[in-house]
């Protein structure tokens, strides 16, 4: 019976009738709609919701500290300089004696022995006595927190855009596409057999086992037998005879006599028979500084202050910065056309702090004022780039020779300023097998004072001190990575044939229903469409092999914590010295022309690597104290003394002037250990 039916009974009309079947039409009007199935009943999942958008956003932004180890060995000269009382007058200035100069947490400097002083070069208010005060350039020059308002370096955040060739041998005509430069062949005794050594001019980044092509060698075998150009050969050994040197030198299973090295002659590794390719990498920036009221670059993108508590080891403040500028990497790709998996936190020297109206800047500008304008009205000088290649004449970016004569004509990175946006940054390793790029050396910038590196030009009687400080300049951020394993190989291409695909547009699809991203490395020659790629992980995905990275996601963007060291070093710290001994005569009665004099021994006695006189006549220091000491010498007029003044001189591997201290591969200096109570 149809449900629109209703059955009434005979009964209900009167009590006396027969129940008759009757039917009874009866039509239901619907007056309202049913629910429709959709969203707004569905279970929204707030996990689901979170990884939705966190893979989605492009947006990072960037906080954390800075640690700073930073001091100033290489200062311009050891000399105090006071505000003049006329401030229409140049500054006031006098030579520390080599006696009064201290070392304190790394910094060299002297303590102020006078409490009237007014205004020294790096104090705004008045000094105070005992108040340590380094030689210029000195705190407010080179730690990370400066107090004059004027950075000493700059911020950026800046990525892998494209890459760049460079010939790191000099004169060559192979560059490093060609392979890493092999520079020395060496002879190596194992178990009673010779072996063959090489040494390469940066880090080769091989490993035992590691399959190799040795290009452009010379064959000293009759017909060939080596085969160089048609086989690769193994790596036996990494380092040399004392397993030294690891990542410069590897040794192989072949006669000594047989082989020798060529100007031109490289290496390049050789994975499931496809070469590595060798290039360096140029780096770009995402955020930007701002050109001061005064000239030079200021931060503009982010805010530094001082961390709670913070210090290094040396007392050096650490800095707590925060990126104001969200960073989005959305179309952006890597040097491969990959998407971005590394960013990297960039620190670059800051030269903007020569200012005329300041008091120690005053007087270095006074300094120099006989300069060519482009030297005379800066402090630093430009930043140079290069790498920590091996000591050879002939290896072009050897950071640690700039300013050596003997590697004139060399090539650098040049004329690099902190208001750039794209730098030189690291040489790489990438070979099309494992899909993965190596870091072979990074790159390191150098920088010096203007007065040290044309004090020849300032002064005839000095010595141009061409050392500089050193520093690396990028950290990396790994914002994403691949995975650790290779994805199997996909043929588009079989099935392009199967059913005679001729259609790009068909192809696209094709590869799309295979999931094959953009950034696939395609198989074989181009258009072989056959492809294989390392998938990108999403954030907080891991593989099996615990690959993945993980990080906060809040409001839409990513944070990241970077926590930085920087180190502010010396270009050829010295690791010799030998003594020098001058001979000195004062009196009434010097021989013409005088041996020395006077102004000389004062002048010995005010230089840093001053060590100790002694009297070639006991009677003679006896006459020297009678008649007032050393205090009085510049005054003595008595009887004839003659004496030897021992000085130090320490010797870098590299010829970049006279050094005034000594370097960290001895004791930590020659001069004579003292503390604050010698003094106050």
């Amino acid at each position: 019976m149809e449900k629109t039916n209703k059955i009434l009974l005979n009964k209900t009309r009167t009590y006396n009738s027969v129940n008759v079947n009757s039917q009874i039409q009866i039509d239901i009007e619907n007056t309202s709609k049913p629910i429709p199935l959709n969203d707004i009943d569905t279970t929204v999942s707030q996990f689901e919701q979170f990884e939705k958008e966190r893979k989605e956003s492009t947006i990072y932004r960037f906080y954390g500290q800075v640690t700073p180890i930073i001091s100033n060995p290489l200062f311009n000269d050891n000399i105090k300089i006071s505000e003049n009382e006329n401030k229409e007058l140049p500054p006031v200035s006098k030579k520390i004696f080599s006696s009064d100069i201290f070392e304190t947490d790394g910094w060299i400097g002297f303590y102020n022995d006078e409490l009237d002083e007014t205004a020294l070069q790096f104090n705004d208010n008045k000094s105070a006595l005992c108040e340590f005060i380094p030689f210029d350039p000195g705190y407010d020059r080179l730690r990370i927190l400066d107090s004059d308002g004027i950075p000493n370096y700059l911020f950026k955040i800046t990525y892998p855009f494209e890459n760049k060739d460079i010939s790191l041998i000099r004169n060559s005509s192979k560059t490093l596409k060609d392979g890493i430069p092999v520079i020395e062949k060496f002879i190596i005794d194992l178990n009673g057999r010779k072996y063959v050594g090489f040494k390469t001019a940066i880090n080769h980044g091989l490993s035992t086992n590691d399959e190799i092509s040795l290009l452009n060698f010379i064959d000293n075998t009759p017909n060939d037998t080596l085969s160089l150009n048609q086989i690769t050969y193994r790596v036996f050994k990494l380092g040399n005879q004392t397993n030294d040197l690891k990542f410069r030198t590897f040794i192989v299973d072949i006669n000594p006599s047989d082989i020798n090295v060529a100007a031109n002659s490289t290496i390049k590794r050789i994975v499931q028979d496809k070469p590595s390719k060798y290039y360096v990498r140029r780096f770009k920036s995402l955020t930007s500084a701002s050109i001061g009221d005064k000239g030079g670059a200021y931060y503009k993108d982010y805010d530094i202050y001082p961390a709670a508590f913070g210090t290094s080891y040396y007392n050096d403040k650490v800095a707590s910065f925060n990126f104001k500028k969200d960073v989005d990497v959305r179309g952006l790709t890597d040097n491969l056309g990959r998407p971005l998996t590394e960013l990297y936190f960039t620190t670059i020297k800051n030269d903007s702090d020569t200012d005329i109206t300041s008091i120690n800047s005053q007087y270095w500008l006074n300094q120099q004022s006989g300069l060519p304008a482009q030297f005379k009205d800066r402090f630093w000088t430009r930043i140079v780039a290069g790498y920590e290649t091996e000591n050879n004449v002939n290896i072009n970016y050897n950071i640690r020779s700039f300013g050596d004569p003997t590697y004139n004509g060399n090539t650098y990175h040049t004329d690099i300023d902190e208001s750039d946006d794209t730098f030189d940054g690291d040489i790489v390793e990438y070979n099309e097998s494992e899909l993965l790029e190596r870091r072979l050396e990074l790159v390191h910038h150098r920088v010096n004072t203007i007065y040290r590196e044309h004090l020849n030009d300032i002064d005839s009687k000095s010595e141009n001190k061409k050392e500089g400080y050193v520093y690396n300049p990028f950290k990396k951020i790994q914002i994403r990575e691949f995975s650790n394993y290779i994805n199997p190989i996909v043929d588009i291409q079989s099935i392009i044939d199967k059913y005679n695909i001729t259609s790009a547009s068909e192809i696209e699809q094709l590869k799309k229903s295979f999931r094959v991203p953009d950034y696939a490395t395609e198989v074989g020659v181009p258009g072989s469409n056959v492809y294989k790629w390392r998938d990108l992980l999403d954030i907080g995905r891991v593989d099996i092999t615990g690959g993945g990275v993980e990080y906060p996601f809040e409001s839409g963007a990513h944070y990241i914590n970077i926590n930085s060291r920087f180190f502010f070093q010396r270009q050829d710290p010295p690791c010799e010295y030998i003594i020098i001994t001058e001979e000195i005569e004062l009196g009434n009665q010097q021989v013409t022309p005088p041996i020395g004099g006077e102004e000389e021994f004062l002048g010995y006695l005010a230089d840093p690597t001053f060590l100790n006189y002694s009297f070639r006549d006991a009677a003679d220091a006896l006459t020297l104290t009678s008649t007032g000491g050393v205090a009085d010498i510049a005054n003595y007029n008595g009887p004839n003394i003659t004496f030897d003044v021992n000085l130090a001189d320490f010797i870098g591997e590299y010829e970049l002037g006279k050094r005034d201290i000594a370097g960290g591969c001895i004791n930590l200096s020659l001069l004579k250990q003292k503390d604050i109570d010698d003094v106050c």
